[in-house]
C-alpha cells in the first residue's frame, strides 16, 4: 500500500512539473538578442526618409556624371540638408550606418534562437494552410501578421514557424488567429506556398510539430 501511495505521488507531482513546462513566448523572442537591430531609419518620418533618398541620389548621380546635377537640384539638396539637420537627422552619420543595417538585417532574419530548440512552447499567430487531410489543415504557416506572405511580402525567415499538426485544424478562412502549443525546432526550411498566380518559396526558420492548435479567444 506504501508503495502505491508512493507511486501515485511520485507520478502527481512529476506530472504537474511536466505539465507546467510549457514556456509562452512571444515573436520577438524568437530574435536572438545579439543580433537584434537599433535601427535609427526607423525613427526617422517617412518626409524625412524622402528627403535622405533625394540627396542619396543626387549625390549619386553628381558622382557617376559630374555636372548632370543642375543648380536648381543643387539648392533642393542644400535646402533638404538644411531641414534634416534642423531636425536632428545627422545625415552622414546615417548614410554612413546604410550598409551596416543592410548587412545587420540579412543576418537578423537568417538568426534563430538556438536554446529553444527542443522547447514545450506556446505561442499565438495567424495560421497560413499549406496541405489539407480533407476540410483540415495538417501543415501551416505560423505568421505574426494577417496577410504575411500573400498580400504583403513574407516575413524574415525567424518570424515563421512551419506548424505540423497531424490531428487536423478545421481551417474556415485564411489566417485564423489562433494559439499553437507543441515542441519548436529551430530548423531552416524551405516551404512551397500556392497562390492564386502561381506558388512563392517561403524560408522558414522554425518548425513546430504540433500537440494543440486553439482559437485565440479559447486559450
Amino acid at each position: 500500500m506504501r508503495n502505491l501511495i508512493f507511486t501515485f505521488l511520485f507520478l502527481t507531482v512529476f506530472t504537474g512539473i511536466f505539465a507546467q513546462e510549457v514556456k509562452v513566448i512571444q515573436w520577438d523572442d524568437l530574435v536572438p538578442d545579439e543580433v537584434k537591430i537599433d535601427d535609427p531609419f526607423e525613427k526617422l518620418t517617412e518626409d524625412q526618409i524622402d528627403d535622405l533618398r533625394y540627396i542619396v541620389r543626387m549625390r549619386m548621380l553628381q558622382e557617376r556624371k559630374p555636372g548632370t546635377v543642375g543648380a536648381e537640384s543643387l539648392k533642393t539638396i542644400e535646402e533638404k540638408e538644411k531641414k534634416l539637420t534642423a531636425e536632428g537627422v545627422d545625415i552622414e552619420g546615417m548614410l554612413a550606418q546604410h550598409t551596416a543595417i543592410i548587412e545587420l538585417r540579412k543576418k537578423s532574419a537568417e538568426a534563430v534562437v538556438d536554446s529553444l530548440n527542443g522547447s514545450n512552447i506556446r505561442m499565438s499567430g495567424y495560421l497560413l494552410p499549406l496541405d489539407f487531410e480533407g476540410k483540415n489543415g495538417v501543415e501551416f504557416l505560423l505568421v505574426p501578421w494577417v496577410g504575411a506572405c500573400i498580400h504583403t511580402p513574407p516575413p524574415p525567415a525567424n518570424q515563421i514557424v512551419f506548424i505540423k499538426f497531424d490531428k487536423g485544424f478545421e481551417v474556415n478562412s485564411l489566417f485564423a488567429p489562433v494559439w499553437v502549443e507543441g515542441t519548436l525546432l529551430t530548423k531552416n526550411l524551405t516551404k512551397e506556398l500556392y497562390l492564386a498566380d502561381g506558388e512563392s518559396e517561403i524560408n522558414v526558420g522554425y518548425a513546430m510539430s504540433a500537440k494543440k492548435i486553439l482559437d485565440y479567444k479559447k486559450k
